[in-house]
């Protein structure tokens, strides 16, 4: 049981592309239609008189339906879909509620040809079971190749960028030395620091916290001030990235990274929490995060 929880809790990646959403899609009609077209299970064999157009229509519900379920819910509950939160569970709770959404529009659809052609009906919960039986086969085995396969692209990625870190010294500039003075938005305020102090900003709403090492303590100073400001002020400074929307990091502390179907996180002895990167760093970009 414990091992199920884990597993379900696992992150994974909810790709947002509508390009994959449509892949996905089609791929998931086309195998409800040939399933159900070659192998006529359930009640199929009565009606073979109409069978390709049946089948045909149930593929084409099953296109329409899944891509409905991938598109329209992540634009309601951005909250819910959000990238950072998303878990194989989540991912297995939308594929359930998906399939259950298109089993009832299937039903009402086989209802049609079932008055036409006097066919013996069948109750919603038990097309609902024949729907789940044919629909689960692929978006479960889909779930586990493809959070498998981005998994270890993930881990093969961070595996050679920690390769190219084993054969680099860590190359420290005179600039590290430079003070820094970062004014808030309303120009009232600063904040002045050793760039080599400077170990993460966070971002806190309109605010941003400074993580800066004071004896190998962190020391945490707020301004009101945006992180794409703080970004341009620190662009000449190469050790100084900005990995995610909500993150920047000095690489001089970054002393591991790790990969998983969500993203990659970035470790450090000074930083307490996991840094998340962004999806859109290239393979360049993330070897920059560990020099």
């Amino acid at each position: 049981m414990k091992n199920i929880i884990k597993w379900l809790s696992k992150p994974y990646y909810f790709n947002p592309l509508l390009k994959f959403k449509l892949k996905i899609s089609f791929f998931h009609g086309l195998f409800v239609f040939l399933f159900l077209y070659i192998f006529k299970p359930f009640y199929l064999i009565q009606i073979e008189v109409i069978i390709l157009e049946y089948t045909l229509g149930i593929g084409i519900i099953a296109f329409l339906g899944t891509f409905i379920v991938l598109y329209i819910p992540p634009l309601i509950f951005k909250n819910y879909f959000y990238e950072d939160n998303w878990t194989i569970g989540r991912n297995l709770l939308l594929m359930i509620l998906g399939v259950t959404f298109i089993g009832v529009v299937l039903w009402y659809f086989g209802e049609m040809y079932k008055e036409s052609y006097h066919l013996k009906k069948i109750g919603l919960f038990e097309f609902l079971i024949y729907t789940f039986l044919v629909s689960l086969i692929p978006l479960t085995f889909f779930v586990f190749i493809n959070e498998k396969k981005i998994r270890e692209r993930r881990e093969k990625k961070v595996f050679e960028i920690k390769e190219i870190k084993r054969n680099k010294e860590i190359n420290v500039t005179k600039k590290l030395a430079s003070e820094i003075c970062i004014n808030s938005d309303n120009g009232r305020e600063n904040i002045t620091f050793l760039i080599d102090d400077l170990v993460y900003v966070t971002s806190q709403g309109n605010y941003a916290s400074f993580f800066l090492l004071h004896e190998n303590n962190l020391k945490e100073k707020i301004l009101r001030v945006t992180l794409t400001k703080i970004a341009n002020e620190l662009e000449d400074y190469s050790t100084i990235i900005r990995c995610h929307k909500s993150y920047i990091v000095n690489v001089k502390y970054i002393t591991d990274i790790s990969g998983n179907a969500r993203g990659y996180l970035l470790e450090s002895k000074f930083i307490p929490i996991l840094i998340p990167v962004s999806r859109s760093f290239s393979k360049q970009s993330l070897q920059s995060l560990i020099q």
